[in-house]
């Protein structure tokens, strides 16, 4: 999976959307929900999606909030 910023967003936001009691301000355990969830292979994707769930958890931005 190579995703570009805004794929980032999209589907980081979705994933918040759909999963707002999976993830915490914790960038390892979202990684691992991550992971779990959307099934990412690489590690980069997997990351970048983590690390953006992550920052959204911790400023309460997030789109499920």
């Amino acid at each position: 999976m190579h995703a570009d910023p805004q794929e980032i967003v999209r589907i980081g936001d979705r994933l918040l959307a759909e999963y707002p009691e999976l993830f915490t301000e914790q960038y390892a355990a979202n990684d691992r929900v991550v992971e779990r969830v959307v099934g990412v292979e690489s590690f980069r994707s997997r990351s970048r999606l983590a690390g953006y769930i992550t920052r959204e958890k911790r400023t309460g931005e997030s789109a499920g909030s």
